[in-house]
């Protein structure tokens, strides 16, 4: 099968993956999740005008005369804090004392701060300067008039849209329905956590960093733990993660599967296999791509079937590059990209023959201008602890000759 460029890979990818049906939680559980409807605003906020200002109510046209050398007394006679309303109404010559947010009584239509204005005996104050209709007031809708949009369909719930969404009132939500993900690795070379090791052994590592990655993006995992080189054992463990049209609302099934493990082509890796013995469709075997090339994707119906390498650096790379904006989509996002911005380059970053070349690399912020990148991986194989450390992926387009120190490059922030 011909490889695909990293860009055909992920449009093949995207083309498949549909967001999930919605479903109703209580305002308590939305941090983190996607809306699946807009919401709009009920009422203008405030719904009248009230006071920007600690200070007084008054009618601007009574500050007219008001100047350096020729205060204008006003009197005052009712103290109006946030949340009650004024009992009387401001008649020509008379002020009323206001706290901050409070709503603005009948009859006035300005606010002297509290700072502008001298003592003028018991029930009086003075000002020095005029004031025009409107000063020191929020008028009604100003933050969110009546039936505008607060928050988008496709957003995340961040904890200020939290604040915003409770403001609103709104106490169940319409989201996206998390997407289940089922997490199998792959390889006799592999050992869970807790086991002694024999030799050529090695404990599992990617499956739980991937397994945090899905809870992260906001999916569900479903950890199915180690297969082996076994392909009978690794179908049963997968078949029961399929949706089956006889078994509705089955907790077990899950809308996508990954294999760690197995995507290469030798005599030990059955993901292709296995996806095919299930019945799916291969839709590409292998991509132009630095990162993670030897990923296979396939298609069940709606079902995403991915195999990774078993790796963990090139594992995580595939993940982040062509699973996790599929899992973003099953999700509901409408941004399915991580933030790009420009770094400078600490050190060079080969090119890779024929492949969009994406260097894991250490990006920081600590120094005056533009951001600086350091690249953990150029040609060879990763340790561990610069998997760990990156928090950004440089990228080299395919057909270019490399990366100078020094230079402005496009990375994408994976957001640590």
């Amino acid at each position: 099968m011909k490889r695909n460029t990293f860009q055909q890979s992920l449009h093949t990818v995207l083309a498949h993956s549909h967001p999930l049906a919605a479903e109703q939680v209580s305002f308590h559980e939305g941090l983190g999740r996607v809306l699946a409807a807009d919401v709009a605003a009920t009422q203008d906020d405030p719904p009248a005008p009230k006071s920007a200002m600690d200070g007084f109510a008054l009618r601007a046209a009574d500050t007219r005369e008001a100047g350096a050398g020729r205060p204008v007394t006003l009197m005052y006679s009712e103290v109006v804090g946030a949340g009650h309303l004024a009992r009387g109404v401001v008649r020509k010559g008379r002020a009323m004392r206001l706290m901050t947010g409070a709503l603005l009584p009948k009859g006035a239509d300005a606010v002297v701060k509290q700072e502008d204005t001298l003592p003028a005996g018991d029930g009086a104050f003075a000002i020095m300067q005029p004031l025009v209709s409107g000063e020191n007031v929020v008028p009604a809708g100003a933050r969110m008039k009546k039936d505008e949009i607060a928050l988008h369909a496709g957003e995340v719930i961040s904890p200020q849209g939290l604040g915003l969404l409770a403001s609103l009132n709104r106490n169940r939500l319409n989201v996206v329905r998390r997407p289940r993900v089922a997490l199998l690795a792959l390889g006799d070379e592999l050992v869970e956590l807790g086991q002694p090791l024999q030799p050529g052994q090695l404990h599992v590592s990617n499956l739980y960093a991937l397994e945090a990655k899905v809870a992260k993006y906001g999916g569900q995992p479903r950890r199915l733990g180690i297969a082996g080189d076994n392909p009978d054992l690794i179908l049963r463990l997968l078949r029961p993660r399929l949706p089956d049209p006889e078994r509705l609302g089955d907790p077990l099934a899950c809308e996508m599967l990954v294999t760690l493990g197995g995507s290469h082509g030798g005599d030990f890796d059955f993901a292709q296999h296995v996806l095919e013995a299930l019945g799916a469709k291969i839709q590409f075997r292998r991509t132009r791509l630095s990162l993670g090339g030897s990923t296979l994707f396939a298609t069940l119906g709606r079902t995403l079937l991915f195999g990774l390498p078993g790796t963990p650096v090139p594992s995580l790379g595939a993940f982040e590059l062509l699973v996790r904006p599929a899992l973003w989509r099953l999700a509901g996002r409408t941004e399915l990209a991580h933030p790009r911005l420009m770094a400078r380059l600490t050190a060079p970053v080969s090119a890779w023959n024929d492949a969009t070349c994406f260097s894991p690399g250490w990006l920081r912020f600590d120094e005056p201008g533009a951001p600086t990148v350091t690249p953990l991986r150029d040609r060879g194989v990763s340790g561990p602890r610069n998997g760990v450390l990156a928090n950004a992926l440089i990228e080299v387009p395919e057909g270019a000759e490399g990366l100078m120190a020094d230079q402005q490059v496009s990375v994408q922030w994976l957001g640590d």
